[in-house]
């Protein structure tokens, strides 16, 4: 297959319905590096394949605007240039070694989309209940995107149980927007639980208004209690539950990594269909409609980053596999379908580099392991 640099050149009409609102570019996923331009204006880079990311793009366009090129060549509308690139580099994860294909190009969805100046850049829910699903626990902390330095806000949460129905609201005045924030601590009794045979989930709606205006949101989130027990068998809800399972890449043939939204429902529906309750993603933060897929037919999760094979590189190297673990922990968070995260794949196999030493890079799966421990004990 190709490997090497890919050029996407568009032109955009923009027409922002917010006053000094934000246009961003929200990719769900391209590989391996890639490069955002307005016009000859380099705005964004990023390294990863498989995470999400985003390129804000309002400040570069609205000094295009102000070029004769604007009105003269290109009519009003904004050219915009995407260059891709997943040529081979001993210091990007993954290796050419992987026993997957490191594919190029723009394979997922690529998002216009216009903001508030002030939005919700993630919202973490933590949704908790003990073996016997007698009391839930919900936790909300929420993080903002607010480049221009706005000193204040009122959020509105709600939660909707799987019928629809509003079974709590919480209003909240907020300030130090530059912070994560805790929103909202909501206990209440005998949550319908989320199960691999009924996958039950809640809504969680939030409404945050500014001077910049109002931004909306929701997350899906399920109540359920996972537990390996020492010596035993895997139980889910309190209940011993047999793990049937499978692994997944994703590719296709015809479409390699870029398949629709229909290939994707029919193979996961398929593996449901043949008794899969439970699948491997490897090697690399898959799709988020995966995931929501996962979560709605029940089937539970192990998802990882792409550090395969290739043995262990130096600090940029390193840096990549902490950041790739961050972002698929952090964009992943509240999948209930989720159970394991997954620090790497074959890592104890010889690799790219002239030194092969198994305790540096069983050394480095412990920093792995404690950054993913710190950011969610839960898993």
């Amino acid at each position: 297959y190709y490997q090497g640099p890919a050029w996407y050149r568009t032109q955009l009409l923009l027409e922002n319905p917010y006053k000094n609102g934000r246009t961003i570019l929200h990719f769900e996923g391209a590989g391996q590096k890639t490069d955002v331009y307005v016009h000859t204006t380099k705005v964004a880079s990023h390294v990863g394949g498989y995470d999400e990311w985003t390129a804000d793009i309002t400040d570069a366009v609205a000094d295009f605007k102000k070029s004769e090129a604007y009105q003269k060549q290109f009519k009003g509308k904004i050219p915009v240039s995407i260059r891709t690139d997943n040529s081979r580099d001993l210091e990007m994860i993954p290796s050419d070694l992987s026993d997957f294909n490191v594919y190029g190009g723009i394979y997922r969805y690529l998002n216009l989309v216009y903001t508030p100046a002030l939005s919700v850049d993630k919202m973490f829910v933590k949704a908790e209940t003990d073996a016997q699903g007698k009391v839930a626990k919900l936790n909300v902390k929420g993080r903002f995107y607010n480049p221009t330095g706005l000193s204040d806000a009122t959020i509105k949460l709600k939660l909707l149980n799987p019928l629809g129905k509003v079974i709590a609201k919480q209003d909240k005045k907020l300030n130090n927007l530059g912070s994560d924030l805790d929103l909202w601590t909501f206990q209440f009794n005998k949550p319908q639980l989320w199960t691999v045979d009924n996958p039950l989930q809640y809504t969680l709606s939030y409404e945050i208004t500014s001077s910049a205006g109002t931004y909306k949101g929701e997350e899906m989130v399920g109540f359920r209690h996972i537990n390996f027990v020492e010596k035993g068998p895997f139980q889910l809800n309190g209940k011993r539950l047999l793990l049937r399972g499978t692994h997944r890449h994703e590719d296709h043939a015809g479409v390699a990594a870029a398949m629709t939204e229909d290939m994707i429902r029919t193979e996961m529906q398929m593996m449901k269909d043949m008794g899969v309750n439970f699948i491997r993603l490897g090697h690399y933060q898959q799709s988020k409609i995966v995931l929501n897929l996962c979560d709605s037919l029940g089937i539970l999760v192990w998802e990882e980053i792409p550090w395969c094979r290739g043995g262990l590189g130096g600090d940029v190297y390193k840096q990549q596999a902490r950041t790739m673990l961050k972002n698929m922990i952090e964009q992943h968070y509240n999948h209930p379908s989720i159970m394991i995260w997954g620090l790497g794949n074959e890592n104890d196999w010889p690799g790219d580099f002239p030194e092969f030493d198994k305790e540096k890079i069983r050394t480095f799966m412990k920093e792995l392991n404690n950054i993913s421990h710190e950011m969610d004990a839960s898993r």
